[in-house]
């Protein structure tokens, strides 16, 4: 991409962040709404410190804004249950350093475009953190907003054969790589995805609309409806191949909720990380799920049908729902 087009990507992601903290005020900003999320006003300075990371620091060669950044805003370095605690900086300051390293990476914009991808990746993991803090809103009771209605019935059978599974794309992330062809028997798959009136009749607890997606479902929660279902959970080579070879026939494949699959989260054969280690690997194994499909505050940019959410099998905080699969 030209500079001027990673310009407009970079600023399409800071507009929506600013659009989702705008309406809050610092003390929404500050609070610690959860154990399981950080205080927003962190997920902010964490956006800057990863963009001067990997823009400034790695790529450009300049040295650190602040010497306690790594300390702060490294997020392997506290879990998100303890940065309340720490001396982050308030909603103002925080919102002067992102300006600050952005306003120095658009100045190094024709330099670093000789590398486009780590600016894309900046670009979607700050996308990436505006779901994180959609999630926030959405526990502490901030994000009126819901996804849109399902009206799909019935399934889709889907023939057997090779497709090719993962991405060659630039920007892909490296566990969407490397490419492959996988063979699949048939299989069906629902055309729309479980509402909250069908979850309802399995667990007796309305959870909105009846016509509205379930969301906030965990995965164990999700197998064990399919199995009341009579049905199960698709894989995620059966999801990513429904997508690419009948998506026009699955209502919201992407945009609505995150998709829960019974595949464990871990590289694709030929797996190499890229550029670095704890974005993917450090997750692979069998405690956490792959999700698939994206949710309605997911950006388009990282919805892609090959894009890889994950997560452990008891959390429900994510917009996560159901789509039911069957053998053929």
């Amino acid at each position: 991409m030209s500079p001027t087009e990673l310009a407009q990507v970079l600023e399409h992601a800071r507009a929506r962040t600013e659009a989702l903290l705008e309406p809050l005020d610092d003390e929404q900003l500050t609070r610690q709404v959860s154990p399981l999320q950080s205080p927003l006003v962190w997920d902010l300075a964490h956006i800057g410190y990863f963009e001067e990371l990997w823009l400034l620091r790695n790529s450009a060669g300049r040295e650190p804004l602040s010497a306690e950044s790594d300390e702060l805003y490294d997020s392997f370095v506290h879990g998100r249950a303890e940065r309340g605690a720490l001396p982050i900086l308030q909603p103002a300051a925080a919102r002067a350093y992102v300006r600050e390293v952005r306003e120095a990476v658009l100045e190094l914009l024709p330099e670093l475009a000789r590398d486009d991808f780590l600016v894309g990746m900046v670009a979607q993991h700050e996308l990436q953190h505006g779901e994180t803090m959609a999630q926030t809103l959405a526990l502490a009771g901030w994000l009126p907003e819901r996804p849109p209605d399902v009206s799909a019935a019935g399934d889709v059978l889907v023939e057997g054969g090779p497709f090719t599974l993962g991405s060659e794309d630039p920007w892909a992330y490296d566990n969407e790589r490397p490419a492959r062809v996988v063979e699949l028997p048939a299989f069906r798959i629902d055309r729309g995805l479980v509402t909250n009136a069908e979850y309802a009749e399995f667990d007796g607890a309305s959870r909105g609309p009846d016509d509205a997606p379930v969301q906030h479902v965990s995965f164990d929660e999700a197998e064990a409806y399919a199995r009341w279902a009579g049905k199960r959970l698709p894989t995620e080579p059966e999801w990513e191949k429904a997508v690419k070879t009948a998506g026009s026939e699955l209502e919201h494949a992407q945009g609505a909720v995150w998709q829960w699959t019974s595949t464990f989260f871990d590289g694709y054969p030929g797996f190499r990380a890229h550029p670095y280690p704890e974005y993917s690997e450090a997750f692979f194994g069998d405690e956490y799920r792959v999700l698939r499909g994206g949710s309605w505050v997911t950006d388009p940019l990282v919805a892609r049908p090959t894009f890889r959410n994950w997560d452990l099998p008891q959390r429900r905080q994510i917009f996560s729902g159901i789509r039911l699969a069957a053998d053929a």
